[in-house]
C-alpha cells in the first residue's frame, strides 16, 4: 500500500512492478505531496490543452499512473522542483489528488525535461526551438554537443533553431494554427525577406498552401505573370508617354489637328481602362 507521507519511498515490489520487473538498482520512486512540488521555471512546453488534460485525468483515474513524474530537490532544501511530467501533475490536480509517484533525479533538469518532451512529441516546433536556444545560451553548447545530448543530428538542431528567425507576428499566430507542420515553417524561415515570409505565412495559415514546394520557391505573394496583350499595351503606353514628354520639352509647335488626335487617344485610353477595371 502506498504511503501518503511526502518523500516516502514506495515498496520495492511496487518499484519493480512499475518498470516491469527490472533491476532494483533503478532510481527509487517516491510518493510526494503535490503541495511540496514547485513548477519547473524552464519547462519547455508553454501551452497546455485543457481538454487533453481532462482526458489524461480520466485515463489516470481509470487505469492509474503509468509513468511517474520526475523531480529534483529544491535548491532551498525544502520540497521538490518538477523536472518532467507537468501534464501528469496537472491531471492529478484536476483529480484533486494530494500526492503523486515521482522519481528523484540529480541530473540536469533542463536537459531531462527537454529530452522527455521531444521524445514524447509534446512540444510544438517553436517551443522546441526556444528550449534549444535557451540551452545553448545558458550552457554554451555547440549545436553538435546539444544534438548529442537530446539524441538529434546537428543539422536537425540547426533546422529547428532557424525557426527563431521567423517574424514575431508569425511566431505569435502559429500558437493558434494547429495544422501547420515543422517542415513548412522551416521553408518559410529560409526565405530572407520578412515581408515575403509574412505573405507566405498568411497563405499557409488560411490553408491555401499545404506543400513546401511553393514555399521553397517563394512564389506566394509574387504578382502573377502579366498577360502578353497587357505587356504589349504597357510597353506601347510607356513609349507614348515618353514621346509626349519629349514633345513637351521641345520648342516645336503642335498643330490643331495633331492636338485633337492626341485628345482622342487620351479619351480612348481612359474609356478602355475604365472597362478593364470592371472586368
Amino acid at each position: 500500500m502506498i504511503k501518503k507521507k511526502s518523500g516516502t519511498p514506495l515498496s520495492s515490489k511496487l518499484s519493480r512492478d512499475v518498470f516491469f520487473g527490472t533491476s532494483e538498482d533503478l532510481p527509487q520512486i517516491m510518493e510526494i505531496d503535490l503541495a511540496d512540488i514547485s513548477p519547473n521555471p524552464d519547462q519547455p512546453r508553454k501551452t497546455f490543452n485543457q481538454q487533453s488534460l481532462q482526458e489524461l485525468a480520466e485515463t489516470i483515474a481509470k487505469h492509474g499512473l503509468i509513468q511517474p513524474i520526475t523531480v529534483k530537490k529544491a535548491d532551498t532544501g525544502k520540497g521538490y522542483v518538477l523536472v518532467a511530467g507537468e501534464r501528469r501533475l496537472r491531471a492529478f490536480e484536476l483529480l484533486e489528488r494530494t500526492s503523486i509517484p515521482a522519481i528523484l533525479t540529480t541530473g540536469n533538469s533542463e536537459e531531462i525535461a527537454l529530452i522527455e518532451n521531444i521524445q514524447r512529441e509534446d512540444l510544438d516546433p517553436l517551443e522546441e526551438a526556444e528550449a534549444l536556444d535557451l540551452m545553448i545560451e545558458r550552457h554554451r553548447y555547440t549545436q553538435e554537443q546539444l544534438g548529442a545530448i537530446i539524441g538529434k543530428a546537428q543539422n536537425t538542431v540547426s533546422q529547428t533553431l532557424s525557426l527563431l528567425k521567423l517574424p514575431p507576428v508569425v511566431r505569435e499566430q502559429y500558437k493558434s494554427v494547429a495544422h501547420v507542420n515543422k517542415s513548412i515553417l522551416s521553408e518559410i524561415a529560409r526565405i530572407k525577406d520578412d515581408k515575403q515570409q509574412i505573405k507566405l505565412w498568411k497563405q499557409v495559415a488560411q490553408g491555401k498552401l499545404t506543400t513546401v514546394k511553393a514555399a521553397r520557391k517563394g512564389q506566394v505573394g509574387r504578382p502573377k505573370a502579366a498577360d502578353p496583350l497587357a505587356e504589349t499595351a504597357v510597353k506601347t503606353g510607356k513609349r507614348f508617354a515618353q514621346a509626349l514628354e519629349t514633345l513637351e520639352k521641345s520648342t516645336a509647335s503642335l498643330d490643331r489637328e495633331s492636338f485633337q488626335s492626341l485628345l482622342e487617344i487620351h479619351e480612348r485610353i481612359g474609356t478602355a481602362l475604365n472597362k478593364i477595371s470592371k472586368n
